[in-house]
């Protein structure tokens, strides 16, 4: 009896021992797992702290390219606005070999030798200062430059903090950020080169992008179409005033076409066939002069085109289309297709708009409208109001007050992603 009541107690004793056993294990857990919790918690809330003051890299993927582009001279001016606003701004680029430079320093040293173009927009008409230029690579291979500077092309270290900017038709630099963790914006400036570039059945969401930033309506309800689901926010560009003005003086506007043909040959091929129509169908126009403005710094072709009585408009695969608007602050009188990218601002009344693609139909056009100007029927300034209508839509603080508050919008997203990974 004696000897079970003894063994009933050890048997208690046991018993609470391995209890206080677990309860200090789990304890010890407890505290392990709490300890995690708030370490990872804190690296949240560092994250968060560093978009919340800016201190974090915003990269711009831009294409090499050292002509003028109207496209990427946006992108720089968007990248502008954001350094100007205290971010760590920085154009990515994949360097491009300079296969003539490369040739000669081969010869010159008798042995192969690949000479890279640096990206260098010289041609941009504002200041670039303080914005960083990255070629990307895999940081082992030192890059010679046509200027004979050499750089690594380094890996891009992107941060869950951090936000990069890919234009539309790059979905071979989408795939490369796929798998990394950071804000991924898509800018979508046309519309004509999205599905272009993807295979059949590709989507950006399959490359982990569902946020886009659009500037044109035509854009954004062909995105709307083509790839449903995508979170689209949209800004509207500028025209500079200051820049695109009429000339001080009624005499300084000449019978003068000013014209386009940059899409390309069928494109110059469209364009000069309208110009020969016309003068078939009106050979007492045959006098007026057309000129292409091509090859002109910024200043000069706002100065041409000012000079213009017309500009024809051919620009059939525009995502929006700045000329017609250019000349309408010029007091330039647009005549041309109504195409797809201009859909928001064309109206009835603020330019002679015809069919896209017909190419009769805008040469009769353009003779009717030249007889009308030389009898002075469009000096009216219910013509300039429509113009003006139509601009006060697209100024710089516009531009730049409407992508602020998109990126600010996104920053605050992505806040509110980071904060439901906290444990």
């Amino acid at each position: 009896m004696k000897e079970d009541v003894q063994k009933s107690v050890e048997e208690v004793d046991a018993k609470a021992a391995a209890e206080a056993v677990k309860k200090e294990i789990e304890k010890s857990l407890t505290v392990d797992v709490d300890a995690e919790a708030i370490q990872h918690n804190e690296m949240i809330d560092g994250i968060i702290g560093k978009i919340k003051e800016n201190q974090f890299k915003f990269y711009f993927f831009a294409p090499n390219m050292n002509t003028p582009s109207g496209g990427v001279a946006v992108l720089l001016k968007l990248a502008r606005i954001l350094s100007d606003q205290g971010m760590n701004t920085i154009i990515l680029y994949e360097p491009k070999i300079n296969q003539q430079a490369s040739y000669q320093k081969s010869q010159e040293k008798k042995k192969q030798i690949e000479v890279y173009d640096k990206f260098n927009p010289a041609w941009i008409d504002f200041s670039l200062e303080g914005i960083e230029f990255e070629p990307m690579g895999d940081g082992k291979k030192v890059l010679t430059f046509s200027d004979d500077t050499k750089q690594v092309a380094e890996v891009v270290q992107v941060m869950p903090e951090d936000f990069i900017i890919i234009p539309e038709g790059f979905p071979n630099v989408m795939k490369k950020f796929a798998q990394i963790n950071c804000q991924k914006i898509v800018l979508a400036q046309s519309w004509f080169y999205i599905l272009n570039a993807l295979n059949s059945g590709e989507t950006w969401q399959q490359f982990g992008i569902s946020d886009v930033i659009t500037v044109s309506d035509a854009i954004t309800e062909y995105l709307m179409a083509i790839m449903p689901g995508l979170n689209i926010k949209q800004f509207s560009q500028s025209i500079d005033r200051g820049l695109f003005k009429p000339p001080a003086k009624l005499t300084e506007k000449f019978p003068i076409v000013g014209f386009m043909a940059s899409r390309g040959p069928e494109n110059k091929l469209k364009t000069y066939n309208i110009i020969k129509t016309f003068q078939s169908f009106y050979p007492h126009l045959r006098w007026v002069r057309f000129v292409e403005l091509a090859g002109l710094s910024k200043e000069e072709f706002a100065d041409r085109l000012a000079s213009c009585a017309f500009i024809l408009y051919t620009d059939d695969i525009a995502g929006f289309g700045t000329l017609p608007l250019e000349a309408m602050a010029c007091n330039t009188h647009v005549v041309g297709w109504n195409v797809y990218g201009g859909k928001e601002y064309v109206t009835p009344t603020n330019g002679n708009w015809t069919v896209n693609n017909d190419l009769f139909q805008t040469a009769e056009v353009l003779g009717v409208v030249i007889d009308k100007w030389l009898n002075g029927e469009f000096d009216h300034p219910a013509i300039t109001e429509e113009y003006e209508k139509t601009l006060s839509r697209y100024t710089v603080e516009g531009e730049k007050t409407d992508f602020l508050k998109i990126i600010n919008e996104y920053k605050n997203k992505r806040i509110n992603e980071l904060e439901k990974f906290k444990k």
